[in-house]
């Protein structure tokens, strides 16, 4: 309860002063209403309206119609507000994060906190609060029964105190095991990603398919079902023993009570009757049990998530985010003693792949192509280029000027990528108005006529193969219109006809515009359309065939 209590108080300061007095009103008018109605029995007279009774319990039921509707509507517009803004939070922090950090983040986690954790939070919240009002009820109703009588107040009391002990002890086993099936769960979304990304690869090897649905997928399952029917049983048994308490405390005031203490057997049938109309508000609370253990392993994994994200955060992109974008027109960039490695792998204590230094420029209305083979460094070397990844030495210009922290935004803003694990967002970004004639129009360049379409800034389906996706992806880096443009092997899986496109006719109409062009590419059929051609290898700039002076030695 003091994690919850913790969260709620953190998060919404609304849940202080006026909402909690009111929530203890409700549950207090709850109670009087109670109690008149059991006084209104014991008092009554054949043929004769008790109307000044009548009245009180209408006002009492009235005010607790009223102030319990707003403590639960007001509940529900916070509660939904806090998982609003935890959402959008999480997802700030890792806006500010930089791609290294982010291309090593658990994947599943995120889905799973994000999803998973907040609806848990917002179906649970509720039974919660409801049933701190329903609580206060209850404590109006154990006082009217100490009035009536004290030892049936203790009989109660060794009733709700065995409750309690029995639930501290099993909730202590309940958060252990809900936080192992949150592991659990993290590691199935992450199965499920892979399971989308990789289907095609599993259709193809049987031994790969029977392994990852027998282990990856259903013996996480299996194991994950197990360990929440554990639980469950556990929640069920604080159920039961909420439950049963009501019978037990009923039992002891009828057979105890005349034994232990005869002048207080008047007071069995109101007391006994207190009891019975408790059985609302105590249902409330044994809901409320597991509700309240989920709501806290929920709360525990959102604010484990977002310590982990904060410990890499980056100040840098922070500050750059917030950064107004510099209009200022593009003349050239340059990369200048730049040399970077990825992190030092911990089995073998070595640095796993980098760049050396070196010196790159590249001006407007300039074609550059990269090429060299798999693992030799281009797509890090485009990484840094565009600032996505920071090196371990020397800096970038933008007209000659360096590109400072102040400046970062403003100058990745200069590129529109199509990277080799690129992605098409359903609603055309970042474009001011859109002319759907001329969207239309490079649809049908492209050949995507019938394929997709676009209205109201969407596109009508992305659900293409990967060579349409790429065409498509054009078009919309065309609708960028940004100063320069960066692919990472776009005619890869492109027919003869679109590569022909690409290299004679797009790239000229991109360099004839003022617009600059690197491109990494291995159609050495087309590298007369370039004005520079440079080659890697493991990371290095070789001299030879198509190396050029752009590249100079450190």
């Amino acid at each position: 309860m003091k994690t919850f209590v913790s969260f709620i108080r953190t998060e919404s300061p609304e849940f202080r002063g006026k909402l909690v007095a009111i929530a203890v009103f409700a549950g207090l008018i709850n109670g009087y209403a109670v109690s008149v109605a059991i006084s209104t029995a014991n008092s009554l007279e054949p043929g004769k309206l008790q109307m000044r009774e009548l009245l009180l319990f209408f006002f009492a039921l009235a005010g607790f119609w009223i102030s319990k509707e707003y403590v639960l509507n007001r509940t529900t517009t916070i509660i939904e507000g806090i998982i609003r803004d935890i959402r959008m939070r999480i997802m700030k922090a890792v806006r500010a994060t930089n791609l290294m950090v982010f291309e090593k983040m658990d994947r599943g986690r995120v889905y799973s906190v994000l999803a998973t954790d907040a609806l848990t939070l917002s179906m649970s919240a509720g039974a919660v609060i409801n049933a701190s009002s329903s609580s206060f009820m209850l404590v109006f109703i154990i006082w009217i029964i100490g009035v009536n009588s004290l030892t049936a107040l203790g009989i109660t009391f060794v009733f709700i105190t065995s409750a309690v002990y029995f639930y501290m002890v099993k909730s202590r086993t309940v958060h252990s095991e809900l936080a192992e099936a949150t592991r659990y769960e993290n590691d199935f979304f992450e199965n499920l990603n892979g399971l989308i990304h990789g289907y095609k690869e599993l259709k193809l090897s049987r031994g790969k398919s029977d392994d990852f649905f027998g282990e990856e997928l259903w013996g996480l399952i299996q194991r994950t079902a197990k360990l929440r029917i554990k639980t469950g049983k556990t929640m069920n048994q604080s159920i039961i023993i909420g439950q049963t308490f009501l019978f037990f405390t009923v039992a002891g005031v009828l057979f105890l009570l005349p034994n232990l203490q005869p002048a207080d057997i008047s007071a069995v049938v109101p007391v006994v009757a207190m009891v019975l109309f408790a059985a609302g508000p105590i249902g409330d609370v044994v809901v409320a049990i597991p509700a309240l253990a989920r709501a806290e392993a929920a709360i525990n994994n959102i604010y484990g998530l977002e310590k982990d994200i904060e410990a890499h955060r980056n100040e840098v992109e922070a500050y750059a985010e917030t950064q107004p974008l510099q209009e200022i027109e593009f003349q050239s960039i340059g990369c200048h003693d730049m040399a970077f490695s990825y992190p030092v792998d911990k089995e073998n204590g070595k640095h796993t792949f980098g760049l050396p230094s070196f010196n790159f420029s590249l001006a407007a209305g300039e074609i550059v192509f990269i090429v060299g083979g798999n693992g030799s460094g281009k797509s890090t070397f485009l990484k840094l280029l565009t600032a996505l990844y920071k090196p371990d030495q020397g800096h970038l210009t933008w007209n000659g000027e360096k590109v400072t922290d102040d400046r970062l935004a403003s100058y990745r803003n200069l590129f529109t990528p199509i990277f080799t694990d690129f992605h098409i967002f359903k609603r055309i970004l970042g474009v001011g108005e859109i002319d759907e004639d001329k969207v239309r129009s490079l649809i049908s360049k492209m050949d995507l006529t019938g394929k997709t379409d676009v209205s109201d800034r969407k596109l009508t389906n992305i659900d293409l193969s990967t060579g349409q996706k790429k065409r498509l992806a054009l078009i919309l880096a065309q609708l960028d219109n940004k100063p320069i443009y960066v692919f990472d092997e776009w005619a890869a899986d492109q027919d003869p006809n679109f590569r022909r496109l690409f290299y004679t006719q797009l790239l000229p109409e991109m360099k004839a515009k003022g617009h600059a062009v690197i491109a990494v590419t291995h159609d050495d059929n087309y590298f007369s359309h370039a004005d520079r051609v440079l080659k890697m290898d493991y990371g290095r700039f070789l001299e030879g065939e198509h190396h050029t002076h752009a590249f100079e030695k450190a």
